[in-house]
């Protein structure tokens, strides 16, 4: 299956007059997915992880972005932000979609390796996509995990026309590109 949505909410338009309520309930009755991209900056409360779960409808799923503070390489308090941040994203349930981390450009290979690692250890299982560079890609097939617009056994597409045989998840930054590439997808009967 195609989770398709849009990379945050849409504030563009007719939707600035909607509180958030009611751009959230229009949202759920266009797409099936949303990545949120707020949590790159916040770590969002077991409150909040519990209400978007709640009002999620039967098949919608919540893909996140990997907080900011992360420096992708292992240790101590890089285990525990992680886990915590993870264990959130856990808590959505039937609501939880994927989790795209974003790799400064130059990271060191064997660091970012043994990071992978530690991720896998954490015993908290879940899509991940990573925005780095394709070099990188051989180091996330053994977990499963893909690089960003780079499809595999699944995809994550960010702004980029999805791969229409693969499962995964299409965002676009452009609620009319992702309304437009929705109505292709129904024209076509998929």
């Amino acid at each position: 299956m195609l989770f398709l949505g849009t990379s945050g909410w849409p504030r563009e338009g007719e939707w600035l007059v909607l509180t958030p309520r009611q751009r959230r309930q229009r949202y759920f009755s266009l797409f099936n997915s949303i990545e949120v991209r707020e949590t790159y900056n916040r770590v969002p409360d077991w409150e909040l992880v519990s209400r978007r779960r709640a009002e999620a409808p039967e098949g919608f799923v919540y893909s996140w972005v990997a907080p900011r503070h992360l420096t992708y390489h292992p240790g101590g308090e890089e285990r525990r932000s992680l886990r915590r941040f993870l264990r959130r994203h856990r808590r959505l349930g039937r609501a939880r979609g994927a989790v795209r981390f974003l790799v400064p450009p130059k990271i060191e290979t064997a660091a970012f390796a043994e990071w992978l690692a530690m991720l896998s250890q954490l015993g908290l299982p879940g899509d991940y996509a990573f925005s780095a560079g394709q070099e990188l890609a051989p180091l996330l097939e053994p977990y499963g995990w893909v690089v960003v617009n780079q499809p595999a056994s699944w995809q994550y597409a960010l702004d980029a026309r999805p791969d229409p045989g693969l499962p995964g998840y299409a965002y676009f930054s452009s609620l009319a590109v992702a309304l437009r590439y929705q109505r292709e997808v129904a024209a076509q009967g998929g």
